[in-house]
C-alpha cells in the first residue's frame, strides 16, 4: 500500500495493485479506445476508495507523459511513475525522452508547491535517464547521413526508386548523445562588432537582417573547439552562412 497525498482530503492509501490497472486504462486512453473520464470512472469502480482527484492523477500522469504535456497538476506514488516509465521505455528512446521531459517538469512543479526535495521522484527520474543513455545512439548523425547519401548517389535510379516505393514516409526518431561547448557570449559579441555587418570571409554584406535588425552573421572558430581551439576573439571570425558552410564542408577547408 502506498500513500497518496491530497491537500483537500485526509491522508489515505492507494493499493499498489491499482497502479497496473491505471496503466492499462491509461493505455486505452492513449490508443483512443477510452475517454479520460471513462478511464477514471473505471478505475474508481475497481477501487472505490480512490478519490476522483486521485483517479485523474493516476490515469492522467501516464497520458501526459505519452503526449508530452508540460503542465499538469497532480501527484502519484513514485512506484507508479516507475511502472509507467518502464512501460514507455519498451517503445524506444524517443518516447522515453519525451516522457522524461514531462516527468522532470512535473517534479519541478511539485517542488515549487511542496518546497520539498521530492527525492523519491528524482531517484526514479535518474534511473530512467541512465536507461536512456544506454539506449541512445553514440554517433554523429550528420556524418552518417552524408555517408548514406553518397551510397544512394552510387545506386542506380531503379534501385533508389525501389527503396523509395517501400520507404516509411515518417522518419524514425532516435536519441543521440552529443558533446556541446558552452561558448563565451562576449567572444561572439566582440567578433560581430568587429565585423560590423560584413562577412570576414568573402567581404560581402550580411545576406539579411535578424528580426531585431542586426545583420545576420555566424561566428566560426578558425581552429575547431573540438580540436582544442580557443574560444577567443583571435580564433573566431564572423561569416555569412555560405562562407560558414564552406569552412565546414568545402574542398579547400576539409580533408578526407
Amino acid at each position: 500500500m502506498t500513500p497518496f497525498e491530497n491537500p483537500d482530503m485526509p491522508r489515505y492509501l492507494v493499493p499498489s495493485s491499482a497502479f497496473q490497472s491505471a496503466l492499462e486504462l491509461a493505455r486505452a486512453v492513449v490508443a483512443g479506445s477510452l475517454q479520460l473520464p471513462q478511464a477514471e470512472r473505471a478505475l474508481r469502480n475497481t477501487y472505490p476508495e480512490i478519490s476522483p482527484r486521485a483517479a485523474k492523477g493516476y490515469i492522467g500522469s501516464y497520458v501526459a507523459m505519452r503526449r508530452g504535456a508540460k503542465s499538469f497538476a497532480t501527484t502519484i506514488a513514485a512506484n507508479a511513475w516507475k511502472l509507467y516509465l518502464g512501460d514507455i521505455a519498451q517503445d524506444g528512446a524517443g518516447p522515453l525522452s519525451v516522457a522524461l521531459d514531462t516527468f522532470l517538469s512535473h517534479i519541478v512543479y511539485l517542488q515549487s508547491k511542496t518546497k520539498g526535495p521530492e527525492s523519491a521522484l528524482h531517484q526514479v527520474h535518474d534511473e530512467f535517464v541512465e536507461l536512456l543513455k544506454g539506449m541512445a545512439v553514440h554517433e554523429t548523425v550528420a556524418e552518417n547521413l552524408d555517408a548514406a547519401v553518397l551510397n544512394a548517389l552510387k545506386s542506380s535510379a531503379d534501385e533508389r526508386r525501389e527503396r523509395l516505393a517501400s520507404a516509411n514516409r515518417q522518419p524514425e526518431q532516435i536519441v543521440v548523445l552529443t558533446r556541446a561547448f558552452r561558448r563565451n557570449p562576449d567572444v561572439i559579441a566582440e567578433v560581430l562588432l568587429r565585423a560590423d555587418g560584413t562577412c570576414e570571409g568573402c567581404g560581402q554584406s550580411a545576406p539579411f537582417k535578424r528580426s531585431d535588425a542586426r545583420p545576420y552573421l555566424e561566428v566560426h572558430h578558425r581552429q575547431r573547439l573540438a580540436d582544442g581551439g580557443d574560444d577567443s576573439v583571435e580564433n573566431a571570425m564572423a561569416l555569412c552562412p555560405n562562407c560558414h558552410r564552406e569552412r565546414h564542408y568545402g574542398i579547400n577547408y576539409t580533408t578526407s
